[in-house]
């Protein structure tokens, strides 16, 4: 008997020895938090727990790799970043056989090309390339390949900075699964847009659809693992015959003129943003809405169009929306959701989720950017900011956001 309880106690030990060894390996396995300047891993990719570690932090971060002699630097703002997801930044360019690319933007001087992997953007990161010689062309912008049609990037003006043999480009990326161009001359751009556009990478070729799937409980807040596609931020180089819901435009004239249009508004007060409330796509699917709720979508779809609203020191999108709809009489319902620790706009001028179909509800966006979380934690604002309410009746498929 005295020989068996030594036994066990033998056995015991040992259990607790390997269990004390085993926390211990946990413990030397902690992630390695990212710093300011981090040189990019072959694959390109940075994880999520990496990606964790630097949430809602006052600083720039910056993500650097090199790929034909052809170094490139994504910097992310963290305090913008609140619900971290793995990044793909690997990036392969294209420099040669971009002849149809050139001619489509009449004959421009310059041109690069390059894709972005299929990922759900932690944010809305700046991408500077540093092309390592000097560019004969003093006006830039970018185009992605979209369906075989080249279209015009809009809210992601290009600048373009020579410095000594290099040239320095620099934009917003605002969406991901796209071969990008940037395209580059003197004053005119495209004239003849007749011209073939499918220039595609064959390495890269992919299907830029994407599986609409069922969200989980809200609208504000996007479950991991969304990826997303260009749609709303794009317009034709290819000439329309009539206006698109994208409000698209030919691109006829000359460079200078497109970058003086794009800068051509009135200048924003730094104290304000631009904020808008829409039922749009509604008027799209109103044999879907519920008839009790036909009476609160405005004929136009605008509950509050584009309006200058003050901006102060720590507002949130939400606090701006409490805000608004308090001051011009708009009614607003909103629940705190302890999972996402945020926030849930569930209702907006008697609009509901579910009022207009079982995947209608609100979204909102800054800066052509569907953040992936709650509106009350978005507090990453600035003088000049656009910020966008809308109601959606197909998961945000309709008003521009494929992250999903």
């Amino acid at each position: 008997m005295k020989k068996l309880l030594n036994c066990l106690l033998l056995i015991t030990a040992i259990i607790t020895l390997g269990a004390c060894g085993s926390a211990q390996a946990k413990e030397q396995k902690k992630v390695r938090p990212l710093t300011t300047e981090t040189q990019l891993p072959k694959n390109g990719v940075i994880t999520k727990a990496r990606m964790k570690t630097i949430v809602g932090k006052k600083q720039a971060y910056n993500f650097i790799g090199e790929n034909q002699k052809i170094k490139y630097r994504w910097i992310y703002q963290g305090q913008q970043i609140q619900n971290p997801v793995k990044q793909k930044l690997k990036l392969r360019f294209k420099t040669q056989g971009l002849e149809q690319v050139k001619k489509a933007a009449n004959n421009a001087n310059e041109s690069i090309g390059f894709s972005i992997s299929k990922m759900e953007l932690a944010g809305t990161p700046e991408l500077q390339v540093t092309i390592p010689k000097q560019w004969q062309a003093n006006k830039a912008y970018l185009v992605g390949d979209i369906k075989g049609k080249l279209k015009k990037v809009t809210g992601s003006p290009v600048t373009m900075k020579n410095s000594g043999e290099q040239t320095i480009l620099s934009f917003r990326v605002l969406e991901s699964n796209v071969d990008y161009y940037i395209v580059a001359g003197g004053t005119k751009i495209v004239e003849d847009t007749s011209a073939a556009t499918k220039t595609g990478f064959n390495e890269a070729s992919q299907d830029n659809s994407t599986q609409r799937t069922q969200q989980d409980n809200s609208f504000q807040q996007s479950s991991e693992g969304k990826e997303g596609q260009p749609t709303e931020n794009s317009e034709n180089i290819q000439a329309n015959d009539g206006a698109t819901k994208t409000e698209t435009e030919n691109l006829k004239g000359t460079i200078n003129q497109v970058q003086e249009g794009a800068k051509s508004t009135q200048p924003v007060p730094k104290a304000t943003v631009t904020f808008s409330i829409s039922a749009k796509a509604v008027l799209a699917n109103w044999s879907d809405l519920a008839k009790e709720k036909q009476p609160y979508v405005p004929k136009d779809g605008w509950i509050l169009p584009p309006t200058q609203v003050s901006l102060k020191s720590g507002d949130s999108v939400y606090d701006l929306l409490v805000r608004v709809t308090k001051e011009r009489g708009i009614q607003m319902e909103s629940n705190w959701t302890p999972m996402y620790n945020a926030y849930y706009i569930s209702g907006i001028h008697q609009l509901y989720e579910f009022d207009c179909g079982n995947l209608s509800g609100w979204m909102y966006q800054v800066n052509g950017w569907f953040p992936n979380y709650g509106s009350s934690k978005y507090k990453d604002l600035h003088g000049g900011d656009e910020i966008k309410w809308e109601y959606t009746c197909d998961l945000g498929h309709d008003i521009g956001n494929n992250s999903k």
